[in-house]
């Protein structure tokens, strides 16, 4: 009965929440013939570089107590948003002197990060930031706590070597050219950022870059308050069948939360972060996608990109070193013979397309290109998948507008309901909605000016 109360009572939340903030995203929660039903969204609009519009509805957490409603302060993992949360903070380090865009990066490391390939050719700074270094993900990207170090994915004589899968061996995908997405890129940034900064990787980017940028969000989930964590969900069982009827299993930080890979397996994780040696395996962190954030922590990046480096109007980032992170680092060629366009995605499929230009660590995306005609020329700012999470933080860099968007779970697998565009379905109505939204608002602002 109290699981009844307790769905009924979110259930009449959640409607009350959503006839006064958006219908359209609310029909989107519930689910059609052409997307599935969500778990959750948060969603945040910015306008000439202010949030102006905040929306919630959904669920952050089930339990046999109650289900708990989602709220705009809820914690969620957005996936690959994070890598531009690093890439902040790596800029920061790179106007301090402190690190250099185009050295070396064994110089940092303390050892020698070569592709065999390529043994001549010097893996950089940005290189990792705009995925033209060579590396590869080989089927996994991080080693958990107390297993190794994260040098052993390149030790021919270690384990993690995986007979040299974490680099590539075509002899036309040299360093600094190709373009290939890859995560474990982000684990070598991590580990750099400790060597040079003297600081564990969560403790850095919390007084470097979340702080600063008045974010509450963490790369540790455990010193997110549990009250705030939400998780990201699936109707997907342990055996990876879809039942679209069936129950949300919780995907990561329902129940049981890892603060770091491995931390579940060791006796005192308490002890193992104490005696934890910088440099040696940041990649326990989830560099590449463990950011914990709400969709407000993520407007900060798209305020700070469009307010070309200020904060609250005291200056963070240098203006040439944020046009320099969102102009393109890589494109695609015309004969598309210079990287992957697919992401993470096997290549010659529907997620084709997904990434032709690419900055420092900053998805640039021709949204005309995708179908959307009513669309700016230019978005930038990043997306993210993973555990269930869609998630996008997207900005018109000629306007300030934007739009963040966490979605927490799909009850059915996203890739069977294909969009026009490299996005799922479900990702192109939220996008169509804010562009119709936006489109709108700059009307009624015009003819407000006009009768003015």
């Amino acid at each position: 009965m109290r699981i009844l109360l307790a769905f009924l009572t979110l259930v009449i939340m959640t409607l009350a929440n959503t006839v006064s903030a958006d219908a359209e995203l609310a029909a989107l929660v519930k689910g059609s013939e052409v997307t599935p039903p969500l778990s959750g969204i948060q969603v945040a609009l910015l306008e000439r570089g202010k949030v102006t519009e905040t929306f919630t509805m959904g669920f952050a957490q089930r339990r046999d107590d109650g289900i708990e409603a989602l709220r705009s302060d809820h914690k969620i993992r957005v996936a690959s948003i994070s890598k531009l949360v690093v890439a902040i903070g790596a800029v920061r380090l790179v106007e301090r002197g402190e690190l250099a865009l185009d050295s070396d990066v064994s110089e940092y490391l303390g050892w020698q990060l070569r592709n065999p390939q390529f043994p001549d050719t010097a893996i950089t700074l940005r290189m990792l930031l705009d995925h033209t270094s060579s590396v590869r993900d080989g089927g996994r990207y991080f080693i958990a706590a107390g297993q190794g170090e994260l040098k052993n994915f390149f030790d021919p004589a270690r384990d993690y070597w995986d007979q040299g899968a974490h680099w590539t061996d075509q002899p036309y995908e040299p360093p600094g050219i190709y373009f290939e997405y890859a995560n474990l890129n982000f684990g070598v940034i991590a580990e750099i950022i400790e060597r040079v900064s003297g600081l564990r990787f969560d403790q850095f980017m919390e007084r470097e870059v979340v702080a600063p940028l008045g974010m509450s969000g963490s790369f540790n989930p455990c010193s997110v308050p549990s009250d705030q964590r939400a998780a990201g969900f699936r109707k997907r069982e342990s055996n990876g069948h879809w039942d679209p009827d069936g129950p949300w299993y919780a995907q990561v930080d329902g129940d049981a939360v890892n603060c770091f890979y491995g931390m579940n397996d060791l006796e005192d994780p308490d002890q193992f972060l104490s005696s934890y040696q910088l440099g040696s395996n940041a990649s326990l962190f989830s560099p590449q996608g463990g950011f914990r954030a709400d969709a407000a922590d993520l407007t900060a990046l798209l305020r700070l990109l469009a307010n070309r480096g200020e904060v609250n109007g005291d200056p963070y980032l240098r203006p040439d070193s944020v046009a320099m992170m969102l102009a393109p680092s890589w494109s695609l060629n015309t004969a598309g013979t210079n990287g992957l366009s697919a992401g993470e995605a096997e290549p010659g499929g529907a997620i084709d397309g997904l990434m032709t230009s690419y900055g420092l660590s900053v998805h640039r995306i021709d949204p005309k290109a995708w179908g959307f005609s009513d669309a700016p020329n230019l978005l930038v700012g990043h997306l993210g998948e993973a555990y269930g999470v869609l998630s996008h933080a997207l900005l018109d860099p000629e306007t300030g507008n934007g739009i963040a968007t966490i979605i927490t779970g799909t009850a059915d697998d996203p890739a069977k309901f294909p969009g026009h565009s490299p996005l799922y379905r479900v990702e192109e109505a939220v996008l169509s909605w804010w562009l119709k939204r936006r489109s709108n608002n700059a009307s009624s602002h015009s003819n407000s000016t006009s009768n003015h």
